[in-house]
């Protein structure tokens, strides 16, 4: 299969990357499953494993602080509203025959800075090496010019995710993914906090004023 990739670290190829990261896109009405958008992400990571990425798929995501749906439940010992991005994620690929032991799930994350920020400084990947992000083209391109530089402390690069007649980025994320990965604490867990405080806050404000956006 041949991938379109999105320059990140100068001079990064794709030969050269050894893991996957997949940021939450969203889940379905009911938060069952995940939408179109997200099970495209999984099936490009996916078939990234196939072609011989030698590391993990890290599934990032829990829920955009302006998504309300889904009810209270259980998943590995902790409340969720809804299955979080990740184990939605995580149920995707296994389906599609990726091997359970390459499947890393970070569940916590709320947008696509603390996204990033966890899977890096929580250990989800186990050592440095290099990373493939795969989103979207609008928020592949947010990520890799404002996010990842910010966010991650390895080498990076993006592979975009095809996707026919989808909706342009709400103008808001931009601005706002800037906002939340400015200035942040220079201590990881410090920086996770700080982040996903904004992010609640941004989102939040978002969803109060009935706009719609993606996180």
């Amino acid at each position: 299969m041949e991938f379109e990739v999105l320059p990140g670290t100068a001079g990064l190829t794709l030969a050269e990357v050894a893991h996957v990261l997949v940021p939450g896109h969203g889940r379905n009405d009911d938060a069952t499953g995940l939408n179109p958008g997200g099970e495209d992400r999984c099936r490009i990571a996916a078939e990234l494993h196939r072609s011989g990425l030698p590391g993990v798929i890290v599934c990032s995501g829990y829920k955009s602080p302006i998504d309300g749906k889904g009810q209270l439940l259980t998943a590995a010992g902790e409340t969720f509203q809804g299955l979080p991005e990740a184990d939605l994620m995580r149920s995707w690929l296994l389906a599609d025959g990726v091997p359970e032991t390459v499947i890393r799930v970070e569940r916590h994350s709320v947008d696509t800075v603390t996204n990033l920020l966890r899977a890096e400084h929580e250990g989800h990947f186990g050592d440095d090496r290099p990373v493939a992000v795969v989103a979207q083209h609008g928020h592949l391109r947010r990520i890799l010019t404002v996010v990842a530089p910010r966010a991650l402390r390895r080498p990076f690069l993006g592979v975009v995710v095809p996707a026919v007649g989808e909706a342009r980025e709400n103008p808001l994320a931009l601005p706002v993914s800037r906002s939340i990965s400015a200035n942040l604490p220079a201590e990881p867990a410090a920086a996770i906090a700080a982040a996903t405080r904004r992010a609640e806050l941004f989102w939040g404000t978002a969803r109060r004023l009935g706009k719609r956006a993606y996180h």
